[in-house]
């Protein structure tokens, strides 16, 4: 076989791996808002409400050793899922981390940390996760808000002699906090095979 040859026969099975790898992609779906399924718990109930109108606001741990410390929000879902995408609306939050629980152990060691959001500036602000482990737990860790320096501000003028303490965390608010995952194959088929059915009713009734 000539070099030509050769070519030829590379390109074509390069060409086959990307259009299975395409089909792979196109035919992926996201799943149910996890957030919204029957028994997921939240330390800020309205940012699992799925009204947007209402806004929560995270909660500082009691057990955090400092002057201040960040809010956060623990969402505790009834069955552990892979996360691939959270959507975070939020009118106040700039930068905030988010971690997972690999196991259903309550302890600050259990936290894996997944993402770190600099600059959240647009609401909502949708996180990618590329490397999802199956959980239960997801805590979103506020770091910054828009209200961190008026806050500081405040504090400064009533505490005149804590400098260093001036810079203060202000609460995150939340209006949504979306967890997504991708459907199964099964889940696919049966909506596939739910919506055959109601156009062949719908013909039938024409």
């Amino acid at each position: 076989m000539n070099l030509k040859a050769i070519g030829l026969v590379s390109l074509l099975c390069l060409s086959a791996a990307f259009i299975g790898c395409a089909a792979l992609f196109s035919s992926q779906e996201w799943s149910e808002n996890y957030s919204l399924m029957d028994g997921t718990q939240s330390t800020t109930p309205q940012a699992i409400d799925g009204n947007l109108n209402t806004i929560g606001e995270a909660v500082f741990p009691g057990n955090v050793v400092g002057m201040s410390p960040a809010s956060e929000v623990v969402i505790t879902l009834p069955d552990k899922k892979k996360i691939r995408r959270i959507v975070v609306y939020s009118d106040n939050v700039i930068e905030f981390d988010v971690f997972v629980a690999k196991d259903s152990i309550s302890t600050d060691r259990n936290w894996t940390l997944i993402k770190e959001i600099k600059n959240a500036r647009i609401n909502p602000t949708t996180v990618s996760v590329l490397v999802p482990y199956p959980t239960d737990r997801v805590r979103l860790r506020v770091i910054k808000t828009s209200d961190d320096a008026a806050k500081s501000r405040e504090f400064t003028s009533r505490n005149p002699g804590f400098i260093r303490a001036s810079n203060r965390r202000s609460v995150g608010r939340f209006q949504e906090i979306e967890l997504y995952g991708y459907k199964t194959s099964e889940q696919v088929e049966v909506e596939q095979e739910t919506d055959k059915r109601e156009q062949e009713l719908d013909d039938l009734l024409n």
